[in-house]
């Protein structure tokens, strides 16, 4: 029986929890964004993990999601959302000197 309850427990852990969705995972370090392009899939949730792995504060904003999000030093945030279109939504970092130092990227929602 234990054995049974092992093997379903691994098969719904290994079909993604039960549910379609995206992860896009999107790290903050060195005053940029890590990646600057992160993928998802339309027509499912989408969480986006936001990793600020510097030591200083830093803004995460993505204004086609009205998304806003103070992340402290070394803090970790997790969004989910709903249902995505397909298209290209720009985020960035509000915190003032740190978009014009090239803290920005993409989130690409492909078909």
């Amino acid at each position: 029986m234990r054995a049974l309850i092992f093997f379903f427990l691994i098969s719904f852990l290994l079909a993604g929890c039960g549910g379609g969705g995206s992860l896009a995972t999107i790290r903050m370090k060195n005053m940029r964004y890590v990646a600057a392009e992160v993928q998802a899939q339309a027509g499912e949730s989408v969480t986006l993990r936001v990793f600020n792995e510097d030591g200083y504060a830093h803004a995460f904003d993505l204004d086609g999601l009205d998304l806003h999000a103070q992340l402290a030093a070394n803090e970790r945030r997790e969004f989910v959302i709903p249902v995505l279109a397909p298209g290209r939504y720009p985020f960035y970092c509000s915190t003032p000197g740190h978009q014009m130092a090239g803290m920005e990227g993409v989130l690409v929602v492909e078909p």
